[in-house]
C-alpha cells in the first residue's frame, strides 16, 4: 500500500478596502437605526405616532441597505446609485417646498 503525501498550502485571503469599508457602513448603519428605535422606548411618545415612527424607521432602513447594497455591485450600478440619491435628494427639496407653501398657520 503506498501512501500518498499531500503538501499544506497557505493561502491567504486578500480583504479589498472596498469590503471594509462596506463592512464598516453596515455596522453604521446598524448603530443608526438601533438608536432610532431605541428613542421610542427612552422618550415614549403617543401610540398613534409610535407605528407611524416604526414605519419610518423601517423604511428608512430599507432604503439605506438596499442604496449601500447597490453601490458595492458594480460601477454600472453605481450609476444607478447615484440616479437614486438624485431622485431622493429632488423629492427632498420638492416636499420641503410643497410643505412650506400648504403649512398651516
Amino acid at each position: 500500500m503506498e501512501t500518498k503525501i499531500q503538501t499544506s498550502q497557505n493561502v491567504e485571503i486578500e480583504r479589498t478596502p472596498e469590503a471594509d469599508f462596506k463592512k464598516i457602513l453596515n455596522i453604521i448603519g446598524i448603530f443608526i437605526f438601533a438608536g432610532l428605535a431605541l428613542t421610542s422606548v427612552t422618550n415614549p411618545m403617543p401610540a398613534k405616532y409610535l407605528k407611524e415612527y416604526l414605519l419610518f424607521i423601517g423604511g428608512s432602513a430599507l432604503i439605506y441597505y438596499f442604496l449601500l447594497n447597490i453601490y458595492f455591485i458594480g460601477d454600472t450600478w453605481r450609476k444607478v446609485f447615484y440616479a437614486s440619491l438624485s431622485v431622493l435628494g429632488i423629492g427632498s427639496l420638492f416636499m420641503a417646498i410643497y410643505l412650506f407653501i400648504y403649512s398651516t398657520h
